[in-house]
C-alpha cells in the first residue's frame, strides 16, 4: 500500500466496479475503475490486486492514456475466442433451450463441435447466467396422461363444482389415500457445512391415512390403519363424511382405484346421497389432496422417530393442523389453480403418443344426484 492511500481503498474500488457494472459490462467497468486509479499516480501492480486486471492490461490502458488513444478502450469483445463466443451468444443460447443438455461440460463439447469454440466450464457458466438459463430438476408426466381430456374435465366438472363450494352450495371433498412408511422415505435437506446422517427405524411398519379434504375449509376426515385401505374403509370414510355434512349435497373427487371404484361403494354412497366423481385416469394433479400429503411429509423430514404410535401421532396432528394452525399454508397449496399439462413445454419424448387433431370432449357431467343445477 502506498502512503497516500487509505486503507479502505479496496473496499471503494470493490463498490466502484460493482456500481459501474449496473450499467456495462465487467470488464469494461474494471478498466473505468483503473483508469482512474492510474490517474492518481497509483503503481501499475496495486491496481491489478484492487480491480483485478492483469498487469498487460493496465500497462495498455496507462499506453493509451498517454498517447491520447483512448476510444478502442470503451470497445469490449473485439477478437479472440471470447469475441467469437460473443458473437455466436444468442445462438447458444437458442440451442440450450431448445435441446437437452444435462451438463455444463456437454454445452463445452456442443459449441466445439458445431462452432469450433474451445471454451470452459467456467466460461459457459457465466454466459448461462447471464441470459438466465438455470439448471432445472425435470418435471414428471404420467406417460398414460390424456392431456386434452385433463382440460375437458376441470372446464366441464371440476371448476364448477369449485365454484359451487365457494358459494356454499355444495362440500366438496377430494378424497385419496396415503402410505407412509416410517423411517425411510424423509430423508429430505439439511443446509450446513457437512452431510448430517438421521437415524432410520429397522423396520417397515407402514400407517395408511384414507382422507377426504374440505376444498373450502381445507379440514381432512380420515380412516385410517396399518394394514390396507380397501372398499371397507372407503365405505367407513363416507358414513362419516354423510354424518359431518348433514345440511349440505356432499360431492367428492376421486381416482380410478379399484377399491373405490366398485358396486359396494357406489351403491353405498346413493343411499347416504353422496356424488362421486372420478377423475380421468393417470390424473393425480387434478385431486387436490395430492398437495397435502406432500405437505405432511415434508414436516415429517429430518426428524428420527423412536416408536410408531409417536410416527403416527405425528401424522396425525400435521393433517389436523392443516385447517387450525397451518391453514394459510393449505389456502396457498390448493385453490383454484390445478396444474395442466395442455401449455408446458415437453421435453423431447420418443414415446410421446402423437397429437390427435380434435380435442377430446369430457365424459363426466356435473353429478346430477346433487339436486342442484350448476
Amino acid at each position: 500500500m502506498s502512503p497516500n492511500e487509505k486503507p479502505y481503498a479496496a473496499q471503494i474500488v470493490k463498490a466502484t466496479i460493482a456500481f459501474l457494472q449496473l450499467f456495462m459490462c465487467e470488464t469494461l467497468a474494471k478498466r473505468i475503475a483503473s483508469m482512474m486509479l492510474l490517474a492518481t499516480g497509483l503503481p501499475n501492480k496495486r491496481i491489478t490486486e484492487l480491480t483485478g486486471l492483469c498487469d498487460k492490461s493496465v500497462r495498455v490502458l496507462k499506453k493509451s492514456i498517454e498517447s491520447g488513444e483512448c476510444d478502442s478502450l470503451f470497445h469490449v469483445g473485439g477478437g479472440g475466442q471470447k469475441g467469437k463466443l460473443y458473437e455466436i451468444e444468442a445462438e447458444i443460447v437458442k440451442e440450450v433451450n431448445e435441446n437437452e443438455y444435462h451438463s455444463q461440460q456437454q454445452i463445452v463439447d456442443m459449441v466445439f463441435e458445431k462452432y469450433g469454440i474451445k471454451v470452459t466450464q467456467p466460461t459457459i457458466s457465466r454466459l448461462l447466467k447471464k441470459n438466465g438459463i438455470k439448471r432445472l430438476k425435470c418435471g414428471s408426466l404420467p406417460a398414460k396422461a390424456d392431456i386434452e381430456e385433463q382440460r375437458a374435465f376441470y372446464d366441464a366438472v371440476l371448476h364448477p363444482l369449485m365454484e359451487l363450494a365457494n358459494r356454499g352450495t355444495i362440500a366438496l371433498l377430494f378424497v385419496d389415500a396415503s402410505h407412509f412408511v416410517m423411517g425411510c422415505d424423509f430423508l429430505g435437506y439439511i443446509y450446513g457445512f457437512a452431510r448430517k446422517f438421521i437415524r432410520t427405524y429397522s423396520g417397515r411398519q407402514r400407517y395408511n391415512v384414507l382422507g377426504a379434504l374440505n376444498y373450502l375449509t381445507k379440514k381432512t376426515t380420515t380412516v385410517a390403519n396399518d394394514t390396507y385401505i380397501t372398499s371397507t374403509e372407503i365405505c367407513e370414510l363416507l358414513k362419516k363424511l354423510a354424518a359431518e355434512y348433514i345440511d349440505v349435497p356432499i360431492c367428492l373427487i376421486l381416482d380410478n382405484a379399484r377399491y373405490q371404484k366398485c358396486a359396494i361403494v357406489e351403491t353405498l354412497a346413493r343411499e347416504l346421497g353422496i356424488a362421486l366423481t372420478y377423475i380421468p385416469p393417470y390424473s393425480p394433479n387434478l385431486n387436490l389432496i395430492e398437495r397435502l400429503w406432500k405437505h405432511v411429509k415434508s414436516r415429517l423430514r429430518t426428524k428420527h422417530y423412536h416408536e410408531f404410535e409417536e410416527f403416527k401421532g405425528k401424522i396425525d396432528s400435521i393433517i389436523d393442523d392443516s385447517s387450525k394452525k397451518d391453514k394459510h399454508l393449505i389456502d396457498r397449496l390448493i385453490g383454484e389453480k390445478v396444474q395442466l399439462f395442455h401449455d408446458i413445454p415437453l421435453a423431447q419424448d420418443i414415446f410421446a403418443k402423437p397429437k390427435k387433431t380434435k380435442p377430446k370432449s369430457c365424459s363426466v357431467p356435473i353429478p346430477h344426484d346433487l339436486g342442484i343445477a350448476a
